[in-house]
């Protein structure tokens, strides 16, 4: 059954100080989580432990509810100890919004003894991907190529599958199912964020029970419409963003510490780096411009968290508080040039987390639903009234 009502909700401040108190661990096991390609059991066990896993999920399936001001607080701490794990927590929160678009009987068996399972979410353009209607069900067949988290979760929210029936496409569906039903193909071979594992999943004839699919017919005009709320889709993406604003805070303390052990500034007459001015003012600036990219992230919460239960954001106002997200992207991008320039050349050996914490933020501030170029363009059409917003997520 779910959680009991009587059981108290932690506070804002409780649950940050425990996401706090993992960043050692989480540091401890970074190297391991990016040789890995996976988050260690340790961590999801330290996440799941400290209720972390319940940050989005409805009180009556035994989570928390919160606020997303309070949810990006507490994913940042998590980024800001390692990345990936953040990444992970941030990407099971945001896919939780969209598991709540199950059937009861689905939710009941999924949080009816469990309110920590894990989620993932992936979407395809594969233009084999189709599902077809089976008695009881689907049948589902195609690629999810990048599926963060696929060796760890406990469910995978597949989403935007066509669904066909005798051959006709009658429209679209989300799916869940376990990670375990599908097979997986070990793909993700970057530069960053390689500890989320984002690997690709394959359904092969994956048969899916009609209590875990959400299906929308198609349109009076033919074209298959989204099952998915647009302002659900934007506030997952704020969801991973907070894990990436903790990366730079990462690097942020990383060379803090380095600088408090009075390191010599080489080939100067300062034998304290901390010394200097000119260190003092590229730290200072780091810090402000790290400050100022937090400020976007909880001005974009604060967006999300004033639309009434229920309804949507305007796509005038989703346009602007996605803009607001590129903009904390690119202050924190910025803050972490500062960083790598005080850290130095041994800022990127390989044992300095200093590099990791960089090369995590440049790789997930590229997601496609962060694209600042589209972002952009779609900002100044509804500023403008130029045209329809290009973006899908829309």
């Amino acid at each position: 059954m779910p959680q009991s009502a009587a059981e108290r909700v932690p506070t804002r401040e409780e649950l940050i100080g425990r996401a706090q108190e993992l960043i050692p661990l989480l540091r401890r096991n970074a190297d391991r989580t990016e040789k890995g390609s996976k988050v260690p059991d340790e961590n999801i066990t330290a996440l799941r432990d400290a209720g972390l896993f319940r940050l989005s999920t409805p009180a009556k399936w035994g989570g928390w509810e919160l606020p997303m001001r309070h949810q990006v607080e507490i994913l940042s701490e998590l980024g800001r100890g390692c990345p990936s794990t953040g990444w992970i927590a941030a990407n099971h929160a945001a896919s939780v919004d969209l598991v709540m678009l199950m059937p009861e009987p689905g939710l009941e068996e999924i949080y009816g003894d469990r309110p920590d399972a894990v989620m993932l979410s992936a979407a395809s353009l594969d233009p084999e991907l189709r599902a077809d209607k089976v008695a009881g069900g689907l049948k589902v067949n195609g690629r999810f190529p990048y599926a963060s988290g696929c060796e760890l979760s406990d469910w995978a929210f597949l989403a935007w599958v066509p669904v066909y029936e005798d051959g006709r496409h009658i429209g679209v569906a989300n799916l869940l199912a376990p990670p375990t039903g599908l097979r997986i193909e070990h793909t993700w071979k970057v530069a960053g964020l390689l500890g989320t594992g984002t690997h690709a999943m394959v359904a092969e004839d994956l048969t899916v029970p009609d209590r875990f699919v959400q299906f929308a017919p198609l349109r009076a005009d033919g074209e298959a419409g989204s099952p998915i709320a647009p302002t659900v889709l934007i506030k997952g993406n704020l969801h991973s963003l907070s894990s990436l604003v903790g990366a730079a805070r990462g690097a942020l303390d990383v060379v803090r510490a380095k600088l408090e052990e009075h390191k010599p500034l080489a080939f100067s007459t300062y034998s304290r780096a901390i010394d200097s001015m000119a260190v003092q003012q590229e730290f200072a600036e780091a810090t402000h411009l790290i400050d100022t990219g937090i400020l976007h992230m909880l001005a974009v919460a604060d967006g999300f968290d004033a639309v009434p239960e229920g309804e949507e954001a305007s796509v005038a106002e989703r346009a602007r508080l996605r803009m607001h997200m590129v903009t904390s992207l690119e202050r924190c991008r910025e803050a972490m040039q500062r960083l790598l320039d005080l850290a130095g050349t041994s800022g990127f050996a390989q044992a300095n987390p200093v590099q990791r914490y960089w090369r995590d933020l440049e790789i997930g501030s590229r997601h496609t639903a962060l694209n600042r170029p589209m972002i952009f363009e779609d900002y100044a059409r509804t500023l403008l009234g130029t045209g329809d917003p290009v973006s899908l997520l829309f």
